[in-house]
């Protein structure tokens, strides 16, 4: 017997220039874990009249963020006060201005529509149409994040270097296979039919790649190809340098905890980070490594690379542990208890001295623009009787 699921089609919208791919929601049946034909499209009261359960689930953000991202929607927003309703959202983003908050407000939403479809594992489709069964343009769902890998060789001629992607130790060649890009920054891709998150990585600076192994940097461009295209990537990816040496540094410098929201458990928790002098890393990171690229006198490249010492990180972590945290699945900190979402405040003003004593840095979020004042504080409530009549006369 067929089920009923929802699905999300992301559909690619080519004369709306910088736009990404905009999902639309759909109610399409199941059989045997196949994808059927569309049958209606998702909203409040079809999946009501199908009794499809969608409220208290990820689905409900979902399909908020589906409605916010229609067409229609996006031109009533963004649309200059006194132009006409003809004037659409391609016009719009011919003014540089508005159409850098429009992009901006896509992606922020975009970003959350990506984690929450792949945590959660929800069915996905490019560019689907009616007349097929959904099945035809499903898409997989990457188990782990892609980390990019920066690889630059010395040569006679100059610097070659290349992009790969390593997932769970098998590493990529762009080239070699199909991509798409669903969202620059963060990064999200197709990879041969499976959605995958990027780390750290602008997924614009893959296009290069698309089509050849390898870019060549002549000796003579080398400082400038540098400066403006490599030293601002490598900082947040792997690096694999062949003939050059280099510095590693792995010893922490200092540590904090940064009191963020989790958007979607909708709680504060602690996100912890290691400073290890040239650079930070956040406990919950993939990211293993940074690297550095400067001039010596000679203008010959030195290369510094730090490294994470995760035996070092581990007893940072056990102190807040020691102090009633416990780190979840995504290695942020919470308090034993959350019932209140605010909780984590708590645990730091009782916390707050003993903390700094060993060393860390607290960092405290602003809510609603307005500074968290975690001094101690207590109200007194005095009650004085007023004297009358003869009761004030001795």
């Amino acid at each position: 017997m067929d089920s009923l699921c929802i699905c999300y089609n992301l559909v690619d919208h080519e004369n709306l220039s910088g736009i990404p791919p905009l999902p639309e929601a759909y109610i399409v049946p199941v059989t045997d874990d196949h994808l059927g034909y569309v049958e209606k499209q998702a909203t409040s009261a079809t999946l009501k009249s199908l009794e499809i359960p969608y409220l208290d689930t990820a689905h409900e953000q979902l399909l908020e963020i589906c409605a916010s991202l229609k067409i229609p929607v996006l031109e009533q927003q963004f649309r200059p006060a006194k132009k006409r309703k003809t004037f659409g959202l391609a016009d719009i983003l011919k003014d540089p201005k508005i159409k850098h908050v429009v992009i901006n407000y896509v992606n922020k939403k975009l970003a959350v529509f990506y984690t929450l479809i792949v945590k959660n594992k929800y069915a996905v489709v490019l560019n689907a149409q009616r007349k097929d069964p959904f099945e035809v343009h499903r898409l997989a769902i990457g188990k782990n994040t892609l980390n990019p890998i920066l690889e630059f060789t010395k040569t006679d001629e100059g610097i070659d270097y290349a992009f790969t992607l390593n997932a769970e130790d098998k590493i990529m060649i762009p080239k070699n296979h199909s991509i798409q890009i669903l969202l620059n920054e963060p990064s999200w891709i197709i990879l041969d039919k499976t959605v995958f998150h990027i780390d750290n990585l602008n997924a614009n600076k893959l296009k290069p790649f698309f089509s050849k192994e390898k870019i060549t940097i002549a000796k003579k461009h080398i400082k400038t190809y540098l400066n403006k295209v490599i030293i601002p990537v490598i900082k947040n990816v792997d690096v694999i340098a062949n003939g050059f040496e280099i510095i590693t540094l792995t010893d922490i410098a200092s540590y904090g905890i940064e009191i963020i929201q989790d958007f979607i458990k909708e709680i504060f928790v602690v996100k912890v980070i290691f400073n290890y002098g040239q650079a930070t890393f956040d406990f919950n990171s993939p990211k293993q490594t940074s690297s550095n690229v400067q001039f010596g006198e000679n203008e010959e490249i030195l290369i510094t690379q730090i490294k994470r010492d995760h035996e070092a990180e581990k007893e940072i972590i056990k102190l807040l542990e020691s102090k009633g945290l416990s780190t979840n699945t995504s290695l942020l900190l919470e308090t034993e208890t959350n019932e209140d979402p605010l909780a984590i405040f708590n645990w730091v003003q009782t916390h707050q001295k003993e903390l700094e004593k060993e060393g860390f840095q607290i960092v405290l979020p602003d809510l609603e623009n307005r500074i968290i004042n975690l001094d101690p504080h207590k109200i007194e409530i005095q009650s004085k009787k007023k004297m009358t009549g003869s009761m004030s006369k001795e």
